[in-house]
């Protein structure tokens, strides 16, 4: 019984001991809570200060490059994905008085090579220069050539290539990257070389030509008059260049094409020489194989129909780039081929 009271008493103490609440045993177990809590808030306070401010930040960048630079972002994308080469328009045509052709345009394919994605690696140097024919040191030296001239502006490797080397090459376009074909006029000389000082010819724009040109209207490598009337009207035979716009891959092959700008042709001109008459005087001179001029004037009007000089020039030699041995040979005739005699000749009269 003495325990069974014990028992009870006990249990009677604990139900009027007093319960604290959670808050309070924490109070009384440690004093310096109420600090340690003030300064985790204000350190999450710091923290989402922080957040905030780089969030804003990185807000307002992607505002300022979507919106405000989108345009110009979205141009450089496009430049990487689509590149564009220039088309050059065919020469006008050159008509005698009766207008029969003298001078016209045949297509030419020649090999170019964009700097942009080949690289110009040695091995695709040697697959070229074989395919070609080439040394591999004839085609550095092209490709030093147009060192200095922009980027887009691809290299010209080689010129009015026959149509085997066309088929081959576009043939095996996947295991030569950056490689394509251009197709170029290339003038005709349906008389040969009959008005050749007349006519005049075509030769590579040099540097001075080209600073003097307005921008954008010639490139290096492009084929401007030298004499003649090819060299006077300029302007008026070359025409307009126009671009062709291609859609490349990571490794700069073509995908497709899209649409571009048309060239536009240069002028024809119609002179007032008879080509038949012209062939006569030539000829003459040509037998007696000597210097000089024979002109003819229509007496009621006034036009010229023969302006021969001799001797003649060989117009074909000119097309694809006279050789430094041909050019040097000119030079040195005694019976000077490269001056026009109807114009720059001084003769006495009779």
């Amino acid at each position: 019984m003495k325990n069974i009271r014990k028992r009870r008493k006990k249990r009677e103490d604990q139900a009027r001991r007093p319960v604290l609440n959670r808050d309070a045993e924490m109070t009384l177990i440690s004093p310096h809570d109420d600090a340690e809590l003030d300064f985790f808030k204000k350190r999450a306070l710091s923290s989402a200060v922080v957040l905030i401010f780089f969030f804003a930040v990185l807000v307002s960048r992607l505002w300022y490059l979507q919106i405000q630079q989108g345009d110009k972002y979205r141009q450089l994308a496009d430049s990487n994905r689509v590149r564009y080469v220039e088309v050059v328009p065919p020469r006008g045509n050159i008509f005698d008085r009766n207008g029969r052709a003298i001078v016209t345009n045949r297509p030419s394919f020649n090999v170019v090579m964009s700097r942009e994605n080949s690289g110009l690696n040695d091995e695709l140097l040697k697959k070229m220069a074989s395919i070609l024919g080439e040394d591999v040191s004839v085609l550095l030296a092209r490709i030093r050539k147009m060192a200095g001239t922009p980027g887009h502006i691809p290299i010209r490797l080689a010129e009015d290539i026959d149509w085997d080397k066309v088929a081959f090459i576009e043939n095996n376009r996947l295991e030569l990257p950056g490689i394509r074909i251009e197709v170029v006029p290339r003038r005709i000389y349906h008389y040969g070389n009959l008005a050749s000082h007349v006519i005049g010819y075509l030769g590579e724009i040099n540097e001075r030509e080209l600073k003097a040109s307005a921008a954008g209207v010639y490139r290096g490598g492009d084929l401007v008059g030298k004499m003649g009337l090819e060299r006077l009207l300029e302007k008026d035979l070359r025409g307009e260049k126009g671009r062709e716009y291609m859609e490349v891959n990571s490794l700069g092959f073509e995908q497709k094409y899209l649409k571009g700008i048309e060239p536009l042709p240069g002028d024809d001109l119609k002179l007032t020489i008879n080509m038949d008459l012209q062939r006569v005087a030539e000829d003459i001179m040509a037998a007696q194989d000597k210097a000089g001029a024979v002109v003819a004037v229509e007496v009621n009007s006034g036009r010229l129909l023969v302006a021969a000089s001799a001797p003649a020039l060989k117009l074909d030699e000119f097309v694809g780039g006279i050789s430094y041995k041909a050019w040097q040979a000119l030079l040195d005739n005694p019976r000077h081929p490269l001056i026009n005699k109807v114009v720059q000749g001084q003769y006495p009269p009779g």
